[in-house]
């Protein structure tokens, strides 16, 4: 019993650590925004505290998401702008995105394998 209790334990961690960036598995509403998509695939981890001009965070793994200069997959920037949100290209800061909606900024910031979503205030350049 203790081995069949090992083994599951064993493949639901494997399975767990296998999530990979796929367009075709679909999108998800943002745990802080639910008008902002993530890959249905990433998994929520403890998010940075919010300051300044942070109002709420989340924070995702998920492999393949970002390349080593963290650039997102174009599929997942098409998407966000199919969900309606607004590419404001002026406010990029490097790797930092950031959308606009019915007056609502979210920033997304991508990394190698996790990527941050952040709801700004209404100040997002101060």
């Amino acid at each position: 019993m203790k081995q069949l209790l090992v083994l599951l334990m064993v493949a639901w961690l494997v399975a767990g650590c296998s999530n990979v960036y796929s367009h075709e598995d679909g999108y998800r509403m943002a745990i802080i925004n639910q008008g902002f998509p993530v890959p249905k695939e990433a998994y929520e981890v403890k998010p940075e505290d919010c300051v300044g001009e942070i109002s709420k965070a989340a924070k995702y793994k998920l492999k393949g998401i970002g390349d080593e200069e963290g650039n997102p997959p174009d599929e997942y920037l098409q998407t966000i702008e199919e969900w309606g949100w607004t590419d404001l290209v002026d406010e990029r800061r490097g790797s930092i995105h950031f959308y606009e909606k019915n007056g609502k900024i979210m920033s997304l910031n991508i990394h190698q394998n996790i990527f941050d979503v952040f709801e700004m205030t209404s100040d997002k350049s101060s």
